[in-house]
């Protein structure tokens, strides 16, 4: 079959992403984010190519991603480590600890759920622990005032009877813009609360197991705070947490995604006509447009409107608003060079600079760009 729209995975950056980041990681284990079907990318394909490449801990949101990646692992021959890395409905952690999936703690009241449900099952769930140090979602307070109460809370945690402690864990959440200026701010706040409260648990007796704090932003820019392992995301695809793509090319990353589409339609505008729902362009002289098949369905969001396509090399602005399954660019004076059935990048195929352009029209980040191409474009590992 042939498609009209098509988002090519190229296979080789993914891997040689993965590999940038275990070398900058030095000793630490490389966590690989894979969650949100791998940020857009396929978690079939992102399982396959880091796993190859030499990873042996996936991280995802959702029990369903978990038991679809523990799925896809065992298919492919392998065993790897796999954790939830936000809050799991109890009702399923028996489902988990007979997948062996780690799942996370986020609060005692939390830990002490799980530990009832698990009571008589034969296998034990394995946990990590969710330290709050500032992002202010989940997780145990840090900050002074309730420090010690957390750290005697963690303890009587890790003697549970049907959980097994195997891990501690924050996230930063200025990372991004913090490691980017010269005063880290707060990341440094939440760094500091963090080693306090490992230090703290251990001080006391307590085994946290594996440490890790470390994001896609902090791996780039915060040794400090490597520790056991670190939690790679949005650099595995290729892309600069901070939406700087100079970032990504100084560390050795390349975008993994090519997102095209298909020319279905040619056709001219007469002077004074509108394009598209709204009539928001009208064509001040006679224009000539081609029809894309692509719209917001499929992840080319209505924000795009003006952004550029590529077609032949050349970039052409889209004109009018962005439809559900279609949307148009301006071919004016360049008719011959574009055709029926002709392929448009609608991002990729370059440094990120597309993706980065489409970020900036939304007033988004680059990870929506990528998580939103939606699961009825066709990927392609190429």
């Amino acid at each position: 079959m042939k498609y009209k729209n098509i988002a090519y995975i190229d296979t080789a950056a993914l891997a040689g992403n993965y590999r940038a980041v275990a070398e900058k990681a030095d000793d630490a284990q490389v966590i690989a984010v894979v969650k949100a079907d791998a940020y857009g990318h396929g978690i079939a394909c992102a399982a396959s190519v880091l796993g190859d490449a030499g990873c042996t801990f996936f991280a995802v949101s959702s029990e369903e991603e978990a038991v679809e990646l523990r799925r896809i692992e065992r298919e492919n021959g392998r065993h790897p480590s796999i954790i939830i890395l936000g809050h799991i409905m109890p009702e399923n952690a028996r489902e988990m600890a007979d997948n062996d999936i780690i799942c996370t703690a986020v609060s005692y009241d939390n830990a002490v759920l799980l530990d009832r449900v698990m009571a008589g099952h034969p296998n034990k769930l394995t946990i990590h622990v969710k330290l709050d140090t500032g992002m202010n979602r989940v997780g145990f307070p840090t900050d002074d005032a309730h420090r010690a109460e957390t750290v005697e809370k963690i303890r009587a945690v890790a003697g549970f009877g049907n959980l097994i402690l195997g891990g501690i864990f924050t996230h930063f959440s200025c990372a991004d813009t913090d490691l980017t200026a010269e005063d880290t701010g707060y990341t440094a706040m939440q760094l500091e609360r963090y080693r306090r409260t490992v230090d703290a648990l251990e001080e006391a007796g307590v085994d946290t197991g594996i440490r890790h704090a470390a994001n896609s932003a902090a791996i780039l820019g915060l040794p400090a705070a490597y520790f056991d392992a670190v939690r790679a995301g949005i650099i595995l695809y290729g892309l600069s947490p901070a939406g700087d793509k100079n970032e990504a090319i100084r560390a050795g990353l390349k975008p993994a995604m090519k997102f095209c589409a298909s020319v279905t339609h040619i056709h001219k505008v007469p002077a004074g006509d509108k394009v598209s729902y709204g009539g928001t362009f009208t064509a001040e002289r006679e224009r000539t447009v081609a029809v894309i098949a692509a719209g917001y369905a499929d992840g080319y969001e209505r924000a795009y409107i003006g952004c550029p396509v590529m077609i032949g090399g050349r970039a052409y602005p889209s004109v009018g608003r962005i439809c559900m399954d279609q949307f148009m660019v301006d071919i004016t004076g360049h008719e011959q060079e574009v055709g029926i059935g002709q392929e448009v990048v609608l991002f990729g195929g370059d440094d990120g600079e597309l993706i980065e352009t489409l970020a900036k029209a939304a007033r988004t980040i680059n990870y929506e760009v990528v998580c939103k191409v939606s699961r009825r474009v066709k990927r392609k590992e190429i």
